[in-house]
């Protein structure tokens, strides 16, 4: 019975195990369905935003709400952007400021750098529609330079087109033109035909600011160009050309290109075709006041302001600068609760870094005392070495001069002596004279055979290698016998213990010493010997 009872709850255990798994893998499936619809649903609405903006809201409410009810962070966000553009292409820009700001928090916690890089870009062009330069300046310029760290210079090139877009807001177009500058070669460099008209169409509108019509046509010609044939851009560039024909006197190909632009913003379905009609109307009055048809000009400046007041009311700005106050009140808020956490934690980590500094102080001079002792270790070693090289160097100079000093003691004597021999030869009898005159030729073949001083120079050249060597790497011409006169002067020798030990005449050490000094290029006042030394 009991092995029955076990098996029992064995089995209903499993059952249980089983069912749990099976309702696990259920809400992954459908979580994974989830997601899938709302993905459809965000696509289906950013195709639709352009053209056919009200449906593409109601898209993007439908993939919002699934998303909040699932908490699915990262699809809210996609949603909440597609909602701004599209209220921005409605312009209601106060919830196309709010949907934004909302997705950049998200985005910021959860996102990518490209995705707050496009966040940046949308909330820049809403601050642009509403004519606030100064923050929709500060928006493009954090996209661009998020969009350059991250290495995309295509969408760097679009952010650079939209500063030059401010600056032009701001009637500052020569420094406008130098963005458009950038973004025409950017353009170009990806191949990007839709950059490269835009970035020519803009060019042609600084030149039309600057008053240099001529180039202004050139560069909506080039912009027509490389246009990809969406409506509203050609519309933009005929609007702009017709300005420009207008100014220069051509109130006829004026008209065309008006005609033109006209035609390209009946077709299009875009919400944002106002911002065209306002252009295409206020050209148009200019047009018939220098034409002297007043009647249509003030026709068309009622038509302009009728369509501005549509999308640029003041309670929509007023709204949008509350909204925006408001935003920064929030961030500054939640930035000082961020630095007082920081400086909790700056204050600990001071006092944790304050004891490992400590702790590294000690281990350092641990460290240092135990350096030192081997440095002082060392220095007196190397102090050692140094004091037998210096005592061996010294014993050599010493052995050599005393060997010199002999050399020339022993041809002194030994020239004496073969004087007297003389003195001798002379005065002796017929037979002692046959034997001194052997002696005397004896003496004179040993001294000439220069043997001992032959020994005493090659002793000089072994002891003092690096001298010579170093000697000849400068004045490779010296003879050998300059070279060894070099190193007996270095000696200290005098100039008659030179004369002896070479066996030559006091004058002619000091013509070779003289010789020395021109070949050296030393002047009366330098030391020969000083410079010898220097070797």
């Amino acid at each position: 019975m009991p092995r029955i009872n076990c098996f029992i709850a064995v089995f209903f255990l499993c059952v249980i195990f089983g069912l749990n798994s099976a309702a696990g893998s259920d809400q992954l499936l459908a979580q994974d369905s989830v997601i899938e619809r709302i993905g459809v649903l965000n696509k289906k609405a950013k195709e639709l935003n352009s053209d056919a903006t009200n449906q593409a809201i109601a898209y993007a409410y439908k993939a919002y709400l699934l998303a909040y009810e699932n908490k699915l962070k990262p699809q809210q966000a996609d949603a909440l952007v597609i909602l701004a553009e599209g209220y921005l292409y409605n312009d209601i820009y106060d919830l196309a400021l709010e949907y934004g700001f909302n997705a950049l928090e998200i985005y910021k916690e959860k996102g990518t750098p490209e995705q707050i890089g496009a966040t940046y870009t949308l909330l820049g062009w809403i601050y642009y529609d509403v004519e606030n330069a100064e923050l929709s300046l500060k928006y493009h310029t954090m996209a661009y330079d998020l969009y350059k760290k991250a290495g995309n210079e295509q969408k760097a090139a679009v952010s650079l087109n939209g500063i030059g877009l401010i600056y032009q807001l701001k009637n500052e177009f020569k420094e406008a033109a130098v963005y458009f500058e950038q973004v025409l070669a950017q353009a170009k460099k990806f191949n990007n035909k839709a950059l490269t008209s835009a970035a020519y169409n803009n060019l042609g509108i600084s030149s039309n600011n600057t008053g240099d019509y001529k180039q202004a046509i050139l560069y909506f010609q080039l912009a027509l160009k490389y246009s990809p044939g969406q409506l509203l851009s050609l519309a933009e560039v005929n609007n702009q050309m017709a300005f420009s024909l207008v100014k220069l006197g051509h109130y006829q190909e004026a008209k065309q290109a008006l005609d033109k632009a006209f035609n390209y913003i009946e077709k299009s379905t875009s919400n944002s075709k106002k911002e065209k009609l306002l252009d295409y109307y206020k050209i148009f009055s200019q047009l018939y006041q220098l034409t002297g048809d007043y009647k249509h000009a003030y026709g068309c400046i009622q038509k302009y302001n009728a369509i501005r007041e549509e999308f640029l009311s003041q309670n929509k700005v007023n709204a949008l600068l509350t909204l925006t106050m408001k935003r920064e009140a929030q961030e500054k808020e939640r930035q000082i609760k961020a630095l007082n956490l920081e400086k909790t934690l700056k204050s600990y980590q001071r006092n944790t870094l304050a004891i490992i500094v400590v702790l590294l102080i000690i281990i350092g001079l641990l460290l240092y005392n135990k350096l030192r002792n081997r440095q002082r270790k060392k220095t007196e070693l190397a102090e050692v070495k140094q004091q037998l090289l210096s005592n061996k160097l010294e014993f050599n100079n010493v052995e050599l001069k005393n060997y010199s000093m002999y050399m020339s003691h022993r041809n002194e004597v030994i020239g004496n002596f073969m004087e007297e021999l003389t003195v001798l030869e002379k005065s002796g009898g017929e037979d002692a004279m046959q034997r001194l005159h052997k002696l005397v030729n004896k003496f004179r073949y040993d001294v000439n055979s220069e043997k001992y001083i032959e020994d005493f120079n090659l002793q000089i050249e072994a002891k003092y290698q690096d001298f010579f060597y170093n000697l000849q790497q400068k004045f490779p011409t010296l003879t050998q016998n300059e070279r060894r006169l070099c190193a007996q002067i270095r000696l200290n020798l005098s100039i008659k213990e030179i004369a002896s030990l070479n066996n030559i005449s006091v004058k002619s050490v000091e013509m070779a010493r003289y010789r020395l000094r021109k070949h050296f290029g030393l002047s009366t006042n330098d030391s020969l010997n000083d410079f010898l030394k220097s070797f």
